[in-house]
């Protein structure tokens, strides 16, 4: 790539993508960079997933998701859809285990 094609975080003699002047936006070039709009939703589906993972408690997961879903549509619109689709299904399957317990419970 020619040098001046170059992102904020690719050159020696930046300032560092305005750490200084913000931050947030700073550390998010890289991902910006590579994901485009969809780097908060695949940072925040990464953290999802690790919750799923610690907790087994796809309850939990869909509330912690519906409330990341909230703050971040202003962000990306397909985001928040993408969200909805995610609580349905995982609202489906705790009513198939549920379904299924209480059918094991009583047979």
């Amino acid at each position: 790539m020619p040098p001046g094609n170059l992102f904020c975080f690719e050159t020696f003699d930046s300032n560092m993508c305005n750490f200084t002047d913000s931050p947030f936006n700073a550390v998010l070039q890289p991902f910006h960079a590579t994901l485009g709009d969809l780097s908060l939703v695949a940072i925040w589906g990464i953290l999802l997933g690790i919750l799923w993972i610690k907790t087994n408690n796809l309850g939990l997961v869909s509330i912690v998701g519906i409330l990341v879903a909230s703050s971040i549509s202003t962000v990306y619109e397909p985001a928040r859809g993408i969200g909805l689709l995610l609580v349905g299904v995982s609202i489906g399957i705790m009513l198939f285990q549920l379904i299924r317990h209480k059918i094991s419970t009583f047979a």
